[in-house]
């Protein structure tokens, strides 16, 4: 049973921050014994949107060989990681809580709590812990191990993959190779197609890759054996975009086409595909609306003047948001095909959208980045200032904390709050930065940031770049 006593104590720390919980630790044993109290730790992880994530990965940390090529600039000297005897920003008053629970008005008393004699630390409040310990480590520019893979000799990374330990790249001289993230080892070079990869798609577990090239096939293969399961042909110009789902459209175990989706009038440059629609972008400044069970066509979405380069699915909501070389990003709904906003703002074609909630995120080729509200269609936040990319941004990932690492043609990898609309940090400034150097590629996950280098002009060698921002449990 937990005494009434308790349950005030746990309910007065309920309305602390996280952060003030942990320092309340502080005041004195029994606050010490209350501050771990495991239900009120899930609470404010929930309350929080703090996730648990997979285990630290410690093996990667000690395979890597640390580089020092001049990536990353040497760390300056910054604040400390966030633990339970850190310092806060918010901070509140030991006096104060000793003399709450000790006056003598108080009918609480410390002595009323039976609390046990040894202390039982909240596995909620140690994954709080080391979600911080990894935010500060973006934030402050603090990766524990640097690596540097060669591969694609002095041609473009054009396309890159990661599902778990496994990283797929592909190039345009023509090959794919498969990289084990835990090693830095390049496990498979794939041959056969006779031009340049352009597009590329992971299978869910990460076991099966589909490309698509210049030379007009589309290839499966088993990434694990190297083996080329199936080449598909019927393209009749380059393979640009793939989107993968079961095995709709093509029957990548069989070989066979199971439909084709005609009416664009020009090249298509973008697809999506999720639960029973079809969704395609193309050159014709369109969006066609297809059904992917019976191939019909059901909405052609126009508004756009100029070519559609992206688009962005959300299926759950019906929603399609595309983004076109007119500077204009649409948002549609898919079932109906009326365009709900016209997002105005950008002065290029944005090359990337992600929605969370109602805060669209988009990618532009005039070096800036954009949060937008997509129920009204105005523009919330535009990252850019003095510590702008030069030029085109060529991606962005979300990740925790209200954080997203961004990459620029302009050889940077920046990180922004886009709750706040503000610089944080360069992750990577390349020596080459302004002079040819390019960012071509990003993928991360929570903990580790992944970018495809190099230049069109000889003065970056192509590589890839793995950035470990990993924490332990506290």
């Amino acid at each position: 049973m937990i005494s009434d006593s308790k349950k005030k104590f746990v309910q007065f720390e309920s309305y602390l921050s996280p952060k003030d919980l942990v320092l309340s630790a502080s005041i004195s044993r029994t606050w010490r014994h209350l501050a771990e109290d495991h239900i009120l730790w899930m609470k404010k992880c929930l309350q929080y949107n703090i996730k648990e994530i997979f285990p630290p990965n410690l093996a990667r940390r000690e395979n890597w060989a640390l580089f020092s090529a001049g990536l990353v600039d040497s760390p300056q000297e910054s604040p400390h990681y966030f633990d339970g005897d850190s310092p806060f920003s918010s901070k509140i008053s030991s006096s104060f809580c000793k003399s709450l629970f000790q006056s003598p008005s108080s009918s609480l008393h410390f002595s009323q709590l039976n609390l046990p004699s040894c202390l039982e630390r909240s596995k909620w409040k140690a994954i709080y812990l080391r979600n911080q310990h990894i935010s500060n480590n973006w934030r402050f520019r603090r990766p524990n191990a640097i690596c540097h893979l060669r591969g694609h000799d002095e041609h473009v990374i054009t396309c890159l993959k990661l599902r778990g330990d496994r990283l797929v790249t592909g190039s345009d001289d023509c090959t794919l190779r498969v990289w084990f993230v835990g090693t830095g080892e390049c496990t498979q070079v794939l041959t056969g197609h006779t031009g340049g990869v352009w597009a590329l798609q992971l299978s869910e577990d990460g076991k099966i890759a589909i490309s698509g090239s210049t030379d007009r096939t589309v290839r499966v293969w088993n990434v694990e054996t190297g083996v080329l399961m199936r080449c598909l042909n019927g393209h009749s110009s380059t393979v640009r975009c793939m989107s993968l789902s079961g095995n709709i459209m093509w029957n990548i175990e069989e070989g066979r086409c199971i439909r084709p989706f005609i009416g664009h009038l020009a090249a298509v440059r973008c697809v999506k595909y999720a639960g029973s629609s079809v969704v395609s972008g193309g050159y014709d400044h369109k969006i066609h609306v297809w059904n992917a069970e019976n191939g019909n066509l059901e909405h052609v979405l126009e508004g756009h003047t100029h070519r559609v380069y992206s688009l962005h699915f959300v299926k759950e909501r019906n929603l399609v948001i595309s983004g076109s070389l007119d500077t204009t990003i649409r948002v549609w709904n898919v079932k109906t095909g009326e365009c709900l906003q016209t997002l105005v703002g950008h002065q290029s074609l944005t090359s990337g959208m992600k929605l969370r909630g109602n805060k669209l995120i988009s990618a532009n080729a005039d070096s800036t980045i954009k949060v937008w509200n997509i129920l009204d269609g105005t523009c919330i936040h535009t990252l850019a200032g003095p510590n702008k990319h030069a030029s085109a941004v060529t991606g962005f990932r979300f990740l925790d904390n209200g954080m997203i690492a961004t990459s620029g043609d302009d050889g940077t990898v920046k990180l922004w709050d886009i709750e706040e609309g503000s610089f944080i940090c360069d992750l990577i400034k390349l020596p080459s930065s302004g002079a040819g150097g390019c960012v071509w590629r990003m993928k991360a996950t929570p903990t580790m940031l992944v970018c495809a280098v190099g230049s069109r002009n000889g003065t970056e060698d192509t590589k890839l770049v793995l950035m470990d921002f990993d924490g332990p449990y506290p």
